[in-house]
């Protein structure tokens, strides 16, 4: 074999290789790309703030409120990557191909604070554990001990929560809120689940002002 013959062979070898890797990685991107959120036919959710979008008009900006949340607990049942749905009352489902895509505590920490920031109109607003130098105005704890419901059915959330202001304790309740799922997906009913959270935040920043 000549020389030039070998360096062909060489060139043709590396071209090959080069259309392997790009053939290689779209299927990689289609795979991921291509189920809207999904990974291996696993889709994956999380919550959503909803205060922005169900408030016709910004609220009335307070500032000068500072507002602390947390700590946040959740029941056991709901801290798993599987979404939880109730058959019946003693009957739940866990959805292998329907799961959240981060921890749900901390997705749930994220959008309450949201909510907050939104319904009481402040940034000054900060998660459990908070750093030494803010001093919160109000701080909110809450224990999550349900959170589930059926698919087109409806949501509960029961919750157990306290408020201090400063470092006196204002308010200690237990709550159960409900919420109509409009759809029968799962997109839908984690829609309900968000939703019904904001109506716990505007039950509880009712009391901060």
């Amino acid at each position: 074999m000549s020389v030039m013959d070998y360096s062909k062979m060489k060139r043709s070898i590396t071209a090959g290789k080069l259309i392997a890797i790009t053939v290689s990685t779209v299927l990689m991107l289609s795979a991921c790309g291509g189920g809207g959120g999904s990974i291996g036919g696993t889709r994956f959710y999380s919550l959503q703030s909803t205060g922005l979008a169900l408030s016709a008009k910004p609220g009335k900006t307070n500032p000068k409120i500072k507002v602390g949340v947390g700590p946040i607990r959740l029941t056991r049942l709901l801290r798993r990557p599987q979404i939880v749905t109730r058959k019946s009352g003693t009957e739940i489902a866990m959805a292998e191909k329907h799961q959240w895509g981060g921890l749900l505590k901390e997705d749930l920490t994220q959008t309450l604070t949201d909510n907050f920031a939104s319904l009481l109109g402040t940034e000054n607003i900060e998660q459990y554990p908070w750093k030494l130098s803010f001093k919160p105005s109000y701080s909110v704890r809450v224990d999550i001990d349900q959170l589930d419901g059926e698919l087109g059915g409806v949501v509960t959330l029961k919750a157990h929560w306290r408020l201090s202001k400063g470092r006196k304790e204002i308010a200690v309740r237990n709550t159960t809120l409900r919420q109509k799922v409009r759809g029968g997906d799962f997109n839908a009913y984690v829609t309900a689940q968000s939703e019904v959270l904001y109506k716990l935040c505007e039950l509880i920043s009712k009391e901060m002002r």
